[in-house]
């Protein structure tokens, strides 16, 4: 079976049923019509059984019994009839004229009283066998019938039943194999539409497979989707990376330009800002980018809010952590702590005295929301805020790509980012991250 596709299995497997059902009620078939048959025939000699009995003459005084013949005579009068009987008891066995002088060999018996044999001139013989008591002794009585017009019935039963179960066979192992192909005509068009993915014909898989293979298109609908975003996040790593160490280079190639030589202590700057710049991205490139398994909110929150205290302690914020234990969010640990990360840092920077973190859970996710009592933005700047390079105050260390790494993150995992005004005065942040 494993050299089949699914087609071939299905047909296969219907073929093979059909031939184990077919068998089975055809040999079921047979066996009842031949019991009936055979009980039919039983019947009739029961009948001649009584006949015979009711013409011997008996008596308690007598020797024996005395079988007296129709005046007409009947089929146990007639020399090799096929109708024959036999009474053996009392030392003597007494048979039917038809038997003339000869007898019925190869006699089998079964448990309920039947009796195969062989009579005169080869001639196959049902019979029944019968315990009587005539004249106060026991005696045992054999009669026997013609089994040929039986056989010939049942043979031509057999034929009839093979025929019909045969065309029976053929019939399912056709509708087998219709029933495989339009059962599987979904599955072929999803192949297909796979391969056009796969030849760069078509971006998505789409719908219309019918119930059963809608979901799993759906599904690979979505991978095809995430793995589009890793394509574009992978993409925005690199222009990223190379834009952030274009200022440090530039620098350094500019004094060394006009001094002919490099500070030493300009360079071990420089050359910390780049090193943390691509630790940064490379940290970024290998997160799980869609990757889901749970991980706990207020665990991670915790541990990111006293980063930042250390981070900020000079300038003495009061950071304020709403997350309530057991939240937790189905997603990558690496991804939620860059989107945290970067907000938490952002409002590090730009809070007066508070910082304040919450998150509550929603029916579709988790609600994660980080704000300051800073300056804010203005609705022109929060609509421009989410663009990498946006810096709307040189005099703040960064690169202007804090909002646009959580946002693209966000999407990743088919989340959003808004920015809003806060309570305390300044920005509010808010990500809305489903399960």
């Amino acid at each position: 079976m494993r050299t089949f596709g699914l087609a071939g299995r299905l047909i296969v497997s219907g073929i093979l049923i059909a031939l184990l059902v077919s068998a089975l009620a055809g040999w079921t078939l047979r066996t009842a019509l031949h019991g009936a048959m055979r009980s039919a025939f039983d019947q009739r000699l029961e009948e001649r059984a009584d006949l015979i009995l009711a013409r011997f003459d008996s008596a308690a005084d007598k020797i024996g019994v005395n079988y007296s013949e129709p005046r007409r005579g009947d089929e146990f009068g007639r020399i090799f009839s096929g109708w024959y009987w036999r009474l053996d008891g009392g030392g003597t066995v007494q048979h039917s004229r038809s038997l003339w002088d000869a007898d019925i060999h190869q006699v089998k018996a079964d448990e309920s009283g039947r009796l195969d044999g062989v009579g005169p001139e080869q001639a196959p013989v049902f019979g029944i066998v019968r315990s009587v008591e005539l004249g106060s002794r026991p005696y045992r009585l054999e009669v026997y019938g013609p089994a040929a017009p039986v056989l010939q019935e049942l043979s031509a039963f057999d034929r009839m039943l093979l025929w019909i179960v045969s065309s029976l066979v053929a019939l399912l192992v056709l509708a087998t194999v219709v029933q495989a192909r339009v059962a599987l005509r979904p599955l072929a068009r999803l192949r297909t539409a796979m391969n056009a993915v796969e030849q760069g014909e078509a971006d998505m898989i789409g719908r219309g497979y019918g119930p059963d293979l809608d979901p799993l298109a759906r599904e690979l609908d979505g991978l095809l989707k995430r793995n589009a975003q890793i394509v574009e996040r992978a993409r925005g790593h690199a222009a990223d990376l190379a834009h952030a160490l274009k200022k440090p280079l530039a620098l350094l190639r500019s004094e060394a330009d006009v001094t002919r030589a490099v500070p030493a202590e300009l360079v071990q700057r420089e050359s910390a800002s780049m090193a943390r710049l691509i630790d940064r991205h490379l940290a970024r490139a290998g997160s799980g980018a869609g990757d889901r398994r749970r991980i706990d909110v207020h665990q991670h929150a915790e541990a990111l809010v006293g980063l930042m205290r250390q981070l900020h302690r000079a300038r003495a914020l009061d950071w304020q952590l709403a997350v309530p234990e057991g939240l937790s969010w189905r997603g990558e640990a690496t991804d939620f702590e860059e989107m945290l990360g970067n907000l938490l840092d952002n409002a590090g920077k730009w809070a007066s005295h508070q910082v304040r973190v919450s998150a509550v859970s929603t029916p579709a996710g988790i609600e994660l929301a980080v704000e300051d009592d800073g300056p804010g933005l203005s609705a022109e700047q929060r609509a421009r805020a989410t663009q990498r390079w946006q810096r709307f105050d040189e005099s703040v260390p960064g690169t202007g790509l804090g909002l646009g790494i959580t946002a693209d993150l966000a999407a990743t995992y088919e989340g959003e980012m808004a920015l809003l005004e806060s309570s305390l005065g300044g920005l509010r942040v808010v990500l809305n991250l489903p399960q």
